[in-house]
This record gives C-alpha cells, sequence and structure tokens, in this order.
C-alpha cells in the first residue's frame, strides 16, 4: 500500500490517466457530441499529452505541477484546457515538498479545486467538471476524517467513486453553464463530457496505486 506520493508516482499515475482516456477517447467525444462540438475527447486527450510530457522534466514536485498546468493551458483552445490547466496550476501552489502524506495530497488537490472555482461559477448541479471534481476533492477531505492513517490507494479509490458518481448523476441534470445550456431541458439524459472525463482519470490514478 502506498503512504506517499511523489513526483515520480504522479508522473505513472499521469501515465495510467492517459491511456484512460486514449481507450475512452471516441465516447468521450459521443458524449460531447450531444451537447456540445462533439470534441471533447480530442481536447481532453491534447491535455494529458502535455500533463504527460510536462511531468518528465527534471524540476521539483511543486515546479513539475506548475509547469504541467501551463502546458495543459497551451495544449489546446477553450474551457478543457484552462480549467483543467489551472487545476494542476492550483495544486502546485499546496506542495512545498518532494514527498506527500494522504493529509498533503488531499490539501494539494483541494488547492486546485479552489483554484478552478476562481476561473468558473459553475456548481455542482450545473452539469459540468465540478459536478466530478467537487465531490472527489469532498472525499478525500472526509475519508481523512474518517481514517487519519488511510492509505494513498484508498483515498484515491474513495474520491474515484465520487467522481464517477458525480459524473453518472449529471446525466439527470439540465445544463445550467456553456453551450449545452441552451439546450433547455434536452440536455437532461446524457451524461456531461468533461465531468466523464475527470472521474476517468480520476479511476486511472487509484488503478496505478493499486497495481
Amino acid at each position: 500500500m502506498q503512504t506517499e506520493l511523489t513526483k515520480a508516482l504522479f508522473a505513472q499515475m499521469l501515465s495510467g490517466a492517459l491511456a484512460k482516456i486514449e481507450a475512452n477517447f471516441d465516447y468521450l467525444n459521443q458524449l460531447d457530441s450531444a451537447t456540445g462540438d462533439g470534441d471533447h475527447g480530442t481536447a481532453i486527450l491534447s491535455t494529458m499529452k502535455a500533463a504527460v510530457e510536462a511531468s518528465k522534466q527534471e524540476e521539483s514536485f511543486s515546479q513539475t505541477l506548475n509547469n504541467i498546468g501551463w502546458g495543459i493551458m497551451s495544449a489546446t483552445g477553450g474551457s478543457t484546457s484552462s480549467l483543467n490547466g489551472s487545476f494542476y496550476l492550483g495544486m502546485s501552489e499546496a506542495v512545498s515538498s518532494e514527498s506527500l502524506d494522504p493529509a498533503e495530497v488531499s490539501k494539494m488537490f483541494s488547492s486546485g479545486l479552489t483554484n478552478v472555482q476562481g476561473m468558473t461559477q459553475a456548481k455542482k448541479g450545473d452539469k459540468t467538471l465540478m459536478d466530478a471534481m467537487i465531490p472527489a476533492v469532498e472525499s478525500m477531505k472526509l475519508t481523512l476524517i474518517n481514517k487519519p492513517d488511510v492509505s494513498l490507494n484508498e483515498l484515491f479509490q474513495n474520491a474515484a467513486t465520487a467522481a464517477e458518481k458525480g459524473a453518472a448523476d449529471t446525466e439527470n441534470m439540465i445544463a445550467k453553464m456553456g453551450r449545452a445550456k441552451n439546450l433547455g431541458e434536452r440536455s437532461r439524459g446524457h451524461r456531461d463530457a468533461g465531468a466523464t472525463s475527470f472521474a476517468l482519470i480520476l479511476s486511472a490514478f487509484a488503478e496505478t496505486l493499486s497495481e
């Protein structure tokens, strides 16, 4: 069981996430075609490729996260790159050592969420990325309250489960943000692509830790 997150381990997790996104590329584009431009799979794949590439640089953990954030923002246009990039930039601000225990990992993810919330007015229930990201971060905090000595494996597994539930819940929501908002009631019945891709990434993180 993993007890500390290092830059090298996080790089492995990102590689796992890239493979997961590649495997779901068509699915994510199909989801987005129902309520958006139909290119979310293309956009998130570009951001994950940029993240993996940036993670290879010989920098501190904090600087690597910063590089990942800027790499993602430069990968493609639109909200996918700006929101996901800001998530990693926010995480970098909470990292001050090269090895993080579960409590520090939770703070890192919380800082990432805070930075994203400064970029968007979207909240839980708006049928966006936030419907997966917020539950994942909240899960980490709750897991640590209930089990202070939790392993990284369990921390991420719980977060991945929360993110997937949040993404699944978007199927019954009416979009309140972005282009999908214009569809009104017609947006119901479709999962949000951004929430789904974030849930897939968290799932890949958890799977890498369990290997």
